[in-house]
């Protein structure tokens, strides 16, 4: 368990210190009180303990939506350059190319993952416990399901990409072709926008493990800024002369409507696929959080069944005398 401690007196001091959390109270506490607290209360209103506990939930769980996100994509950006080199395939995109996805269109979205809301029902979940990891078991294999789903996606459209402007697929092939850099640009051009625009919707399926993604779609004002910022990015990476074709190796001029629309189809098959993959996730969590409680609930029923002698406190910790302990009748102990 994690322990918090309130109080405000300066018989409360010694609790205050060996809580986990000790909470003085700001207005009424003395000065002792306060010295001894992890957190001092300015209201002393203990409304702001839930509120304190709903926020820090809503960080970590930002923290981990951040990493799922940008842990999938990076994911699928190895596995993309990987099949390309074993398959014989031309590489996807070139190091200036993965530079520019990484700073430029991944880390805005990223960034506004981690000052997500927060869901309405997170204080329904259980207390973690203080060992747990920050990327839980489900949640890997989230971030490799989605990493596949996002590759095998892009792969199979810079692949019709490559059937479309150059006629073959193997890079043998390829560079027997007159003029092939440029069929190939057009190509990579293809599977460039399409990586982005899929990337952009995964950031806001990333927004819930296990929630649809039109569930409050446009509750976090940040990510569409962040997509706005994103798009823009790409809108000069493809299109800007000179910084697209000679810096980039870039074509958006060059690739057509239809290279377009044969981008649309990475964006599309990504939400479909990923939004499934929350099925198997949302399953996963169920079973983790039964789990939790399962453990939680055999600990509980141990310390219950353990003879009083063995609740006593540890002997590290600062002994009260019983005068000590009756006076503190104002501290309330929370289990946070």
């Amino acid at each position: 368990h994690v322990t918090a401690m309130t109080g405000d007196g300066v018989n409360d001091a010694p609790a205050l210190n060996q809580a986990n959390i000790g909470v003085a109270m700001g207005i009424q506490g003395t000065e002792v009180a306060k010295g001894a607290a992890d957190m001092i209360l300015t209201d002393d209103n203990f409304c702001s303990i839930v509120a304190a506990v709903e926020k820090g939930r809503v960080i970590y769980a930002g923290i981990q939506k951040f990493v799922a996100f940008i842990m999938s994509v990076h994911i699928a950006e190895v596995l993309q350059i990987f099949f390309c080199i074993v398959a014989g395939i031309p590489i996807m995109r070139t190091p200036l190319q993965i530079l520019f996805l990484i700073l430029v269109t991944d880390l805005p979205p990223s960034i506004a993952l981690g000052m997500e809301p927060g869901e309405k029902t997170i204080l329904k979940e259980r207390p973690r416990p203080r060992s747990e990891p920050v990327v839980l078991g489900w949640m890997w294999v989230s971030m490799v399901m989605n990493g596949v789903v996002l590759s095998v996606v892009i792969i199979c459209v810079y692949i019709g990409a490559l059937m479309y402007y150059c006629g073959k697929v193997f890079q043998d092939d390829i560079q027997l072709l007159e003029d092939f850099e440029n069929h190939l640009m057009d190509a990579r051009t293809v599977a460039f926008i399409s990586l982005v625009w899929a990337e952009n919707v995964r950031s806001y399926t990333s927004r819930s493990f296990n929630r649809p993604v039109w569930k409050n779609l446009f509750g976090n004002p940040e990510m569409q800024k962040a997509i706005f910022v994103a798009q823009i990015c790409l809108y000069a990476a493809v299109l800007l002369p000179y910084f697209s074709d000679k810096i980039l190796g870039l074509r958006g001029l060059h690739i057509g409507g239809h290279g377009w629309l044969m981008a649309a189809a990475g964006p599309i098959g990504c939400l479909v696929l990923c939004e499934a993959c929350k099925v198997i996730t949302a399953y996963q969590m169920q079973n983790y959080q039964r789990a939790l409680a399962a453990r939680q609930e055999a600990v509980s029923a141990k310390e219950e069944e353990a003879p009083a002698s063995q609740k006593a406190l540890p002997a590290h910790n600062i002994q009260s005398t019983d005068t000590d302990l009756m006076a503190s009748e104002e501290a309330n102990v929370i289990e946070v």
